[in-house]
């Protein structure tokens, strides 16, 4: 059996087309995802707001405005990028400069009579981020008048509420205009979503290796299965040999891509790495069987089943959501309305399962999803156990 093993495994190595598609495209589709994608993910973190200042006067009002400018532009996370300006001519001229460039200013502020004005600039580009960064400075320039007012108050009716050292923290904490929330185990990020999908697909794809190395075990299919069906090795030990030579290719393939997507497109798996590699290890087996599967088709030339096997791959990552947000909100839409229609979509449950890894802290999701794969290669498996029996041949 192991020298079955070893040979089927170099065998199936050898072959161009396996190795182009269960190993080189995966490696080719996580670097176009990695080059398109890459930006989505800088985009969901806020810069700070480039913003210009008019320099305050020389009064009380002019030093706590300053004080709180620099507050507010200084340490990691800060609100505010500032450019001081002379007066608000300049300042103005600054914002009009950089419109329309790759840094623009939001705008610019300055203190009027003891208040602070804000001037944004209008959303050229319609973009919905723009005007959430001049809703932001509006925002943080309200919050300081208010709490200019509330300090102003309270020095006139009790001067002595300043010397309470909480009382002065809370007037000059920095403003906060947004509040990160952890709702899932880790950060959702747009990108991940795509990587996902792209495994189930390549899982799926896998599933060539299995159906080449079933078909070599064939008698009346290939010259070296017509060798094995005269040899001295049991036809037994002869299918558990090739099938497990398939189902370690094909968990090879896979490895590689998920280390890929780890390392070099910087995937975040949740530092879960022992949880994919036993979802890679069952997604391995699924492909295998599915593999065994079309390769029993009867009547079924080996080219049609390689394009029956390639047509199953594409239809099944199309309800993963692979080719683009169209597909995304129309298997949205399905596993809305057919809650069912995933259970029987191995792409779909390949991809769910290295999403309950990531945003789930129970590991019951994921062994749901472990279970659907498990039982998928079951099944498969017995429908192509007929096919992977000993047959008697007229003529081989």
């Amino acid at each position: 059996m192991f020298d079955t093993f070893r040979y089927t495994l170099l065998g199936l190595v050898r072959s161009v087309d396996i190795m182009i598609w269960s190993l080189l495209f995966p490696l080719v589709m996580s670097t176009v995802f990695m080059m398109m994608f890459g930006p989505l993910d800088e985009m969901g973190a806020m810069e700070p707001l480039r913003v210009a200042v008019v320099e305050p006067d020389d009064s009380l009002e002019g030093h706590a405005f300053d004080a709180f400018i620099e507050g507010a532009s200084e340490g990691e996370g800060a609100l505010l990028d500032v450019t001081l300006a002379a007066d608000a001519a300049e300042a103005d001229a600054l914002v009009r400069a950089a419109a329309g460039t790759d840094d623009p200013y939001v705008g610019y502020v300055m203190l009027d009579g003891g208040e602070p004005r804000a001037f944004v600039t209008a959303s050229q580009s319609g973009s919905d981020l723009d005007d959430l960064e001049a809703s932001v400075l509006t925002l943080a320039m309200d919050e300081y008048a208010a709490r200019a007012h509330l300090a102003a108050n309270l020095l006139a009716d009790d001067p002595l509420a300043l010397a309470d050292p909480a009382v002065a923290a809370s007037l000059f904490e920095p403003v906060r205009a947004t509040v990160q929330m952890a709702v899932t185990e880790n950060q959702p990020k747009e990108s991940v979503r795509y990587y996902f999908a792209l495994l189930g697909m390549a899982a799926l794809f896998a599933g060539g290796v299995g159906l080449a190395a079933c078909q070599r075990l064939k008698p009346n299919c290939s010259a070296l299965g017509a060798r094995r069906a005269v040899g001295a090795v049991s036809h037994g030990r002869a299918v558990g040999g090739t099938l497990l030579a398939s189902w370690a290719l094909s968990f090879a393939c896979l490895t590689v891509a998920y280390g890929y997507m780890r390392v070099v497109a910087g995937v975040d798996f949740a530092g879960r790495d022992g949880l994919c590699l036993a979802t890679v290890a069952v997604a391995s087996l699924m492909a295998t069987s599915l593999g065994c599967a079309i390769s029993a088709l009867p009547h079924v030339p080996e080219d049609g089943k390689n394009g029956i096997l390639t047509g199953v791959v594409c239809f099944a990552s199309l309800f993963a959501g692979l080719y683009g947000q169209p597909t995304m909100q129309l298997a949205d839409t399905i596993a809305a309305s057919f809650p069912a229609a995933e259970l029987v979509n191995p792409a779909v449950q390949v991809a769910q399962a290295f999403y309950s890894i990531m945003y789930y802290d129970s590991l019951g999701p994921w062994l749901g999803h472990i279970a659907v794969l498990a039982a998928m290669a079951a099944v498969l498996f017995l429908l192509s156990a007929h096919a992977l029996r000993r047959q008697r041949y007229a003529s081989i």
